[in-house]
C-alpha cells in the first residue's frame, strides 16, 4: 500500500495560487502535487481568503507594471523611437491583467432591446435584406426557399 504523501501549508498555499493564477493542471504540473489533490484544496474554504489576498496582491502589481509600461510607451512616442511592438503588446497585455484583476471592464457588450420599438414588418424587412447580403457572402448559410415563412 502506498503511503500518503504530506505537504507543509507552503506547499498547500503556493499550489493553490498557482492554480488560481494558471490552471489547476498547469499547477500540478509545476509542483507534482495531483490534480484531484488540487481540486480538493481549491474547494477548501481555509484557502479562499489566501486566494483573494493573492489575488488583491497580483492585482497591485499588475496596476504597477501597467503604469510603468504605459510610461515607457509615452516616453517611446515622444522621442520618436515607437518600433516597440513588443512594449505596446505588454501595455495591453498588463492593462487587460489589470483590469481583469481588480473586476474592470475587460469587454464591451450591448444589449438592445428592439421589442416594441420596430413593427413586425419592419423586422421581417431587415431579415429578408440580411439574408439577400448573405447570399453572395459564401457565408455557407442556405437562403430559404421561395414561398416559405422565411423566405
Amino acid at each position: 500500500m502506498t503511503e500518503r504523501r504530506r505537504y507543509t501549508k507552503r506547499q498547500k498555499m503556493t499550489a493553490v495560487i498557482a492554480a488560481d493564477m494558471t490552471s489547476q493542471l498547469g499547477a500540478s504540473e509545476a509542483t507534482g502535487i495531483p490534480r484531484k489533490t488540487l481540486a480538493y484544496w481549491m474547494d477548501d474554504p481555509e484557502f479562499a481568503t489566501l486566494r483573494q489576498n493573492a489575488r488583491e496582491l497580483m492585482a497591485e502589481e499588475t496596476m504597477t507594471v501597467a503604469r510603468l509600461a504605459w510610461g515607457k510607451l509615452a516616453e517611446r512616442i515622444k522621442s520618436g523611437d515607437i518600433e516597440t511592438r513588443d512594449l505596446v503588446l505588454a501595455t495591453g497585455m498588463a492593462t487587460d491583467k489589470a483590469q481583469l484583476l481588480n473586476g474592470g471592464a475587460t469587454a464591451r457588450s450591448e444589449n438592445r432591446d428592439i421589442t416594441g420599438s420596430i413593427t413586425d414588418a419592419e423586422l421581417t424587412a431587415a431579415i429578408r435584406e440580411a439574408e439577400h447580403l448573405t447570399r453572395g457572402s459564401g457565408s455557407g448559410v442556405a437562403p430559404a426557399p421561395e414561398g416559405t415563412p422565411e423566405g
